[in-house]
C-alpha cells in the first residue's frame, strides 16, 4: 500500500492473535466487515517510508508499535498506518511485547483503573491464565489491591500462584460457586471483568456482593451472557460492557492529552507488568493449516503472525 501524508508504511515484524482477531475473522466482531479484508488489529515493524509530513518523516527507519481499525491489518508484509497513532519502541522492549504493545496492555489498565483508583475494593477476572490475565497480576501486585483470578483447570492454580497470583479458583471444580462467593465477600470483590460471558457472567452476579458491577469484554465462551434476572433486580448487580475503542473516542485537547497519559503509562510497563510472552509464530501461508490447532490452547503464551518466518 502506498502511504498518503501524515502515514507511514510499516514493514511488519510480527502480530499477535488476540481473541478480538478471531472474532473478526468469524465475522461476529462488531459488525461483520467486507470482504477481502486484511485481519491483524495491532502489531509492530520497522518504517519504510513516508508519505510526508514531520511526524511521519521522523519515523522512517524506526520501530514502532500500532493498531488499525481499517479493513486494513497487520497478517501482512506491509501495513499503512497514521503516523500521529505509532509507538516507537526502546531496543529493551522484544518484538512481541512491542507487537502486543496496543490490546492487552491498554485493556489491562482499563479494567484494573476502577480499583486502582479506589472506587472498587477488590476484583474479579475469569481469565486468569489468559496473557491480559497475568498482566492484571502483576498491576495487582504493584498497586496492591486483592485480584480474584479464575481458571478453567486445576494446574493452572499452581502456575498462577507460582507467577504471583494470591487468589486463584479453579471453575471446574464442584465447590467453586461457593469458594466464589465466600472470597468475593470477605475480600469485598464488587467489580469483575469477565472474558467468558456465557453462563460465567450469571455466576459472576450470584456470587458477588450485592450492588457489584460486572464489566463482560470477551466472549470466550461463543455464548451470549446469561444472567439471572432477580440478581439485576432484587440484589442491584449491573451488568456492562467494556470496549477499548471506547477509550479513544475523545479527540478533544483534553481527551488527547489522556489518551497520550494513557498510551505512555503502557509503553513504560512494556517490560515488566505489560510484558506479553509467545508460545507459537506463524508464518502467513501457514495460517490457515496451523492456527485452528494452536488456538485450541492459548494459556501457554501469545500466538503470533511473522510474515517474514
Amino acid at each position: 500500500p502506498t502511504p498518503r501524508r501524515g502515514e507511514i508504511l510499516v514493514n511488519v515484524i510480527c502480530s499477535p492473535v488476540n481473541p478480538s482477531d478471531v472474532l473478526y475473522c468469524s465475522g461476529k466482531y462488531s459488525s461483520p466487515p467486507k470482504l477481502p479484508v486484511v485481519p491483524g488489529f495491532e502489531g509492530c515493524g520497522t518504517v519504510v517510508s513516508s508519505g510526508g509530513g514531520w511526524m511521519a518523516n521522523r519515523l522512517v527507519g524506526r520501530r514502532v508499535a500500532g493498531a488499525v481499525q481499517s479493513s486494513q491489518g497487520f497478517w501482512a508484509e506491509y501495513v499503512v498506518i497514521k503516523a500521529v497513532e505509532a509507538l516507537p519502541m526502546p531496543d529493551e522492549v522484544s518484538d512481541e511485547s512491542a507487537a502486543s504493545a496496543f490490546v492487552n496492555p491498554l485493556t489491562a489498565l482499563g479494567l484494573a483503573r476502577p480499583v486502582i483508583k479506589g472506587r472498587h475494593r477488590a476484583m474479579i477476572h475469569t481469565a486468569g491464565a489468559s496473557q491480559l490475565g497475568r498482566m492484571l497480576i502483576r498491576l495487582s501486585n504493584r498497586h496492591g489491591f486483592p485480584l480474584i483470578n479464575i481458571v478453567h483447570r486445576e494446574a493452572l492454580v499452581a502456575e498462577l500462584k507460582e507467577a504471583g497470583a494470591r487468589h486463584v479458583l479453579d471453575s471446574s471444580r464442584a465447590d467453586f460457586q461457593e469458594s466464589l462467593t465466600s472470597l468475593a465477600r470477605e475480600l469485598g470483590a464488587t467489580w469483575a471483568a469477565d472474558a467468558a460471558a456465557g453462563k460465567m457472567t450469571g455466576i459472576l452476579a450470584a456470587c458477588m456482593p450485592s450492588g457489584s458491577t460486572i464489566a463482560v469484554y470477551g466472549v470466550l465462551s461463543g455464548n451470549e451472557s446469561q444472567v439471572n434476572p432477580g440478581d439485576l433486580i432484587f440484589r442491584g448487580q449491573t451488568v456492562t460492557g467494556y470496549w477499548l475503542s471506547s477509550e479513544f473516542r475523545d479527540r478533544s485537547p483534553l481527551g488527547l492529552l489522556r489518551i497520550s497519559r494513557f498510551l505512555g503509562s503502557a509503553r513504560r510497563l512494556l517490560t515488566s507488568d505489560l510484558q506479553s510472552t509467545a508460545q507459537a509464530h506463524v508464518q502467513l501461508e501457514d495460517i490457515a493449516t496451523k492456527l485452528p490447532k494452536l488456538l485450541e490452547s492459548t494459556s501457554r503464551g501469545k500466538i503470533y503472525i511473522r510474515p517474514g518466518g
